[in-house]
């Protein structure tokens, strides 16, 4: 046992503490948490520039034409815009819970003007209704030498857009036709105000008041209350789809991380022959052994950083109770077993083959498993007691990511379920393990051709 211990001690400090491996592991995840302050903040700080030029109008009609001409002002556009937010605070101060402060209003215009851009700045040509259309269009392609004097958009109104011909089922609309390259805020901004400006026209004909329909037609949205044990709190229904998706990446990275590391390490060795003197003072199994509990905690290492990033943030946000701790420590369980799978089936590869190159025809099989164990896990999120899934959850390789995905969601497994879950898993670990023992003694020392699955078998049988 000391020996393996050695060994894993040597594997562990020739990968964990180089510097690729510290700057992927430690580094990079503080650079992203530096960073993404950064990015909000010049998101926020960042703004388009107002598009300045022409807009026409054709109102065939009859009906529009000046009061288009009145909202695509940049007064009344930012007099529109004001409205907008008003609103918006409106909604969310009847919508938020009680002892909950309404959204701040200017941090809120903030936000729309950063998402907006700045107001348009529009000059407003009525054309006349019998203009043909391709001659309007025509404007659209003049480059005048004052860029203030382009058209930017071209606006044509049906004739039966506010007043339906006797026996027509539907109104007519509009159509809006721009010149190349035109900011897509810009456009909104038209369509809006456009469609804005026919709604109230028509509610008038109606003998409609526009603001009566907006309070019968418009529900303020509450926020969706989980009930605990010690009141109600907000439901982020977002994050509980989240966090097992977190789960399921921290465990296949894991994983991976471990399992192609233990390969590397260990086709390097027998290429350049140092396995041979590493062989003198160690038993193969030692070895073996050594390697796979080495790079275990490597791929731990990586776990317990990202998942402690992952629970700072949490415990951040005052959303700790949104974990259940238990589900830490079936992580680990789970991440053990598929490890092991995958690491006694890399070592194996590993010390079959010569180089590289010649590992890649045996990994394809392994590698086959994992990623469709990973991907299997997504429609599980879905429905995580579905048949298929509870199924899926029994049988390894496949078992260990599934049933961490149903423990992590909304509809957790009963415990049994988890428990005959380990058991299994663990059992087909020690299968491999034995089979990876029998290969990796055999074929440490084996040089030439590299062996397909009958040889290894072969190999098997022999050792």
């Amino acid at each position: 046992m000391k020996k393996v211990l050695q060994v894993a001690r040597r594997e562990f400090v020739s990968t964990a503490l180089t510097k690729g491996f510290i700057v992927g592991a430690l580094v990079l995840p503080a650079v992203f948490a530096l960073i993404m302050p950064v990015i909000a903040m010049l998101f926020e700080q960042a703004k388009a520039p107002a598009d300045v030029g022409r807009v026409a109008i054709i109102d065939r009609s009859g009906m529009l034409d000046e009061l288009l001409a009145e909202r695509l002002t940049p007064e009344a556009l930012v007099e529109a815009r004001r409205g907008s937010l008003s609103e918006f605070q409106q909604n969310a101060e009847s919508g938020g819970g009680e002892g909950e402060a309404p959204p701040d209003l200017g941090q809120v215009a903030q936000i729309a003007d950063t998402l907006m851009g700045e107001t348009p700045k529009f000059t407003v040509d009525i054309l006349s209704v019998e203009t043909d259309l391709e001659d309007a269009q025509n404007r659209l392609r003049e480059e005048p030498e004052n860029e203030d004097d382009r058209t930017l958009a071209l606006v044509e109104v049906d004739p039966d857009a506010v007043v339906r011909p006797e026996g027509q089922a539907e109104f007519g609309s509009y159509s809006l036709f721009t010149r190349p390259k035109v900011d897509p805020r810009t456009t909104n901004t038209i369509e809006r105000t456009v469609e804005r400006a026919i709604k109230d026209v028509r509610y008038e004909m109606a003998g409609m008041d526009r603001e009566e329909l907006r309070r019968l037609t418009s529900i303020a949205q509450r926020d969706v209350q989980e009930v605990t044990e010690t009141g109600t709190r907000e439901s982020n229904q977002v994050l509980q789809f989240v966090l097992p998706g977190a789960v399921l990446v921290l465990l296949f990275m894991g994983v991976m991380t471990g399992g192609q590391y233990l390969l590397t390490t260990t086709v390097e060795e027998k290429s350049s022959r140092v396995v041979e003197v590493l062989l003198s003072a160690v038993s193969p199994m030692e070895l073996m052994f050594g390697k796979i509990l080495g790079q275990m905690f490597v791929g731990m290492c990586l776990l317990l950083v990202y998942t402690g990033v992952g629970i700072f943030a949490m415990l951040w946000f005052a959303l700790a109770d949104l974990i259940d701790w238990t589900d830490l420590i079936y992580m680990f369980i789970f991440f053990l077993i598929a490890y092991t799978i995958i690491a006694s089936l890399m070592a194996a590869i590993g010390a079959a083959v010569n180089e590289m190159r010649e590992a890649q025809s045996l990994m394809a099989p392994v590698m086959m498993a994992l990623v469709f164990a990973f991907y299997l896990s997504f429609p599980a999120m879905m429905s995580p007691s579905a048949p298929w899934a509870v199924a899926m959850s029994f049988i390894p390789p496949f078992s260990p990511f599934t049933m961490l995905i149903r423990i992590a969601s909304t509809e957790p497994p009963p415990v049994w379920q988890i428990w005959l879950s380990i058991a299994i898993g663990s059992a087909f670990a020690y299968g491999c393990v034995w089979f990876a023992a029998k290969v990796f003694r055999v074929g440490l020392l084996m040089f030439g051709k590299p062996p397909n699955f009958k040889t290894l078998i072969k190999w098997v049988r022999m050792a």
